[in-house]
């Protein structure tokens, strides 16, 4: 149980050096010239994170719980991070990129939940 506290920390580090780092959204590469695609890393980011989050809560018994715990903490991480690039001269808050972190979250979690439910996979993963 305590490395799946230690990945979540760990994860949670890795999340806030990326979303906080003072990088002006010119200075990403945009590949294909698609100018959204800092919307595609945050929905990556974000799914990663609803993943490790409901995964790590290995300490909640219950299902519920530990889904109800990737839900709040996932949605604490994105409005937390989205308020404090506001702070951050070079970077902004933008709404789409916490719609896109709320989306990304979802997706982790339903197939979080998809996986669970399906008892030969979650035998497999460990779930």
């Amino acid at each position: 149980m305590k490395r799946y506290i230690i990945a979540l920390v760990l994860w949670t580090l890795v999340l806030l050096g990326l979303l906080l780092a003072p990088i002006g959204e010119a200075e990403i590469p945009a590949p294909w010239g698609f100018k959204h695609w800092d919307k595609v890393y945050h929905f990556g980011l974000f799914a990663v994170t609803g993943f490790v989050g409901v995964f790590s809560a290995r300490f909640l018994s219950l299902f519920r719980s530990r889904m109800l715990f990737g839900i709040v903490f996932g949605l604490f991480l994105a409005l937390c991070t989205e308020f404090a690039q506001s702070l951050i001269p070079v970077r902004n808050m933008s709404l789409y990129d916490l719609l896109a972190d709320v989306v990304g979250l979802g997706v982790a979690l339903s197939l979080y939940a998809f996986l669970h439910r399906q008892a030969g996979l979650r035998a497999f993963f460990k779930l």
